[in-house]
């Protein structure tokens, strides 16, 4: 019985004469052999069950996480009668924490992490305070289409840069959400710089009530609609993550303070382009998780290493952050904190404003 655990395989293999697995692509199925023992067949789904929490890798705070479970009828029934293994209703027998057939729409401002229907939406904590040498030099306003189809609605997520304190993350944030983009190569024969608006970036991750992870995908899926094609030309050359004297700037800033309150805007340590946690990550997807914004006190993120250099700045932002944190999202394994949202979001524009030019105008 195999599992995939990110890029790895974990193997479980049942007495011969008990179970026939078949794998596809797409579903996992499980016969009875002739003559197999009921009781047998319970024991060892109940030792390969058992086993998965040893074996699937968790986050260091998977202890504080509450119990998280099925909402579909089938995994309900199944656990109110206590036969989940006879029934092979795996789901319900681990605790997953999506993927019952009565689950509420992704699209509802109301679904929850769980599935289940909040009775009234959510509401974004306080606009974090700063000190008084946290300056925002640099304001840049998302807009963002949540859903899809006649479902869809544009919000707005404004947040403020603390490029005094740490310039040279904030110029590549600067850069990314400009009109001409973050270019780390210009000896690239077909290439793009790497944007987030114009619909080429979106909300990518989510750890429900905890961080918003925010990034270009695929930087030639990005192209590619940008070009109106299917596909990118097979010659296109995504942009590699900063190099040399940039990366090394970006290394000397540090974080402006300690991840402790909702609101507050994240890099990794080595700046953007560095966030996909793997050394083996392809260029194309480098800057998949280019910046994550806090949903309450994380101080994991500090021992990650990452630096925060900006913050949200208005209630109705901090509402929509509550919002998309608590939207229900893909998971693949028991146990996993985070994943994909069901729901798309799309970054349409990125604007930008100095705050020099806004006090100027005002």
């Amino acid at each position: 019985l195999a599992f995939m655990a990110g890029s790895s395989v974990l193997a479980l293999s049942p007495p011969p004469h008990l179970l026939t697995i078949r794998r596809s692509p797409s579903s996992l199925s499980i016969q009875k052999a002739d003559g197999a023992d009921s009781a047998d067949r319970r024991a060892f789904l109940s030792r390969t069950l058992s086993t998965l929490p040893y074996l699937l890798p968790v986050s260091a705070n998977a202890a504080s996480v509450p119990v998280q479970r099925a909402v579909g009828s089938a995994e309900s029934k199944c656990r109110e009668e206590g036969n989940c293994l006879e029934k092979l209703e795996l789901d319900g027998a681990v605790g997953w924490n999506w993927g019952g057939t009565d689950r509420c729409d992704a699209s509802d401002p109301l679904c929850g992490p769980d599935g289940r229907l909040r009775e009234e939406a959510l509401s974004g904590k306080p606009v974090p305070a700063k000190d008084a040498d946290l300056e925002i030099t640099d304001v840049i306003e998302l807009t963002l289409t949540v859903g899809t189809g006649s479902n869809a609605s544009t919000q707005t997520m404004r947040m403020g840069l603390y490029g005094t304190k740490c310039p040279a993350l904030a110029k590549e944030m600067l850069d990314l959400c400009g009109r001409t983009g973050l270019i780390t190569s210009k000896d690239l024969l077909l290439g793009a710089p790497v944007k987030l608006g114009d619909e080429r970036g979106s909300l990518t991750y989510i750890r429900p009530e905890e961080r918003l992870e925010f990034g270009v995908f695929s930087q030639k899926v990005a192209y590619a609609k940008s070009i109106r094609r299917a596909k990118a030309p097979d010659e296109f050359v995504p942009q590699p993550r900063p190099s040399g004297e940039r990366l090394e700037l970006v290394r000397r800033d540090s974080s402006s303070r300690a991840h402790d309150v909702a609101g507050l805007l994240s890099v990794p340590k080595d700046g953007i382009g560095y966030g996909g946690g793997f050394l083996g990550t392809k260029d194309d997807e480098a800057y998949a998780s280019a910046f994550q914004v806090t949903a309450t006190s994380v101080p994991e993120m500090d021992k990650e290493g990452r630096k925060v250099i900006g913050q949200i700045l208005d209630s109705k932002s901090m509402d929509l952050l509550a919002r998309l944190a608590g939207s229900p999202t893909r998971k693949m394994l028991p146990g996993q904190n985070g994943g994909t949202p069901l729901i798309k979001v799309t970054v349409d524009e990125c604007t930008l404003y100095s705050v020099t030019d806004l006090v100027g105008n005002e």
